[in-house]
């Protein structure tokens, strides 16, 4: 799939899904459109257990570079977990850890400042952000940290007069000292 199509949009049954090649973004719109990033996979991951419950999807996986990936409905993944205690197992694992992620991201959300949001992100996804071709731009980051982008624009602003990071162009950035970005996003935690 091509940049920019979902794999599966919110509100409608999740997929339990392999991404075999590239980058996809799980993103929520809230009702005012406002849009957040949760979290950026790549290549070898798991995701979308949730398609067993039949629940509707409460986030849209968006292909972020060119995706390949395999997909199962919930009703025909749910009765191989109902046979497979491993797979159930492994179902419960991905839950399980999804949840504390979620969880996490709700507390640093709470209780970091936007500048500690900016340079834990950034760090995270730092291949993605100053790899060579460059993945994730300036947009991207404003969903991710989830403050607006005058909050991000002012926040990378200090970054730059700190000489941690550039601002190059429109939207892309370029990191001058990894080593300071790591140091800051350790403190951050």
């Amino acid at each position: 799939m091509a940049p920019g199509v979902p794999v599966y949009r919110q509100g409608e049954p999740a997929l339990l899904t392999l991404l075999l090649r590239g980058y996809a973004v799980s993103q929520r719109t809230t009702e005012d459109g406002r849009r957040f990033l949760f979290a950026i996979g790549e290549a070898g991951l798991l995701f979308g257990y949730s398609s067993v419950s039949g629940v509707p999807s409460s986030v849209e996986i968006v292909a972020i570079t060119t995706c390949d990936v395999a997909q199962w409905s919930g009703r025909d993944v749910r009765p191989l977990l109902e046979r497979d205690p491993a797979l159930a197992m492994a179902a419960v694992d991905s839950h399980s850890a999804s949840l504390h992620l979620a969880m996490e991201e709700i507390e640093r959300f709470l209780h970091q400042d936007a500048r500690r949001r900016v340079v834990r992100i950034l760090d995270r996804y730092r291949s993605l952000f100053f790899g060579e071709s460059a993945i994730l731009d300036r947009g991207d980051l404003t969903g991710l940290v989830g403050t607006t982008r005058e909050m991000t624009s002012r926040v990378l602003r200090q970054l730059e007069r700190e000489g941690t990071v550039a601002r190059v162009g429109r939207s892309s950035l370029v990191l001058l000292e990894p080593e300071r970005l790591t140091w800051m996003a350790r403190r951050s935690t």
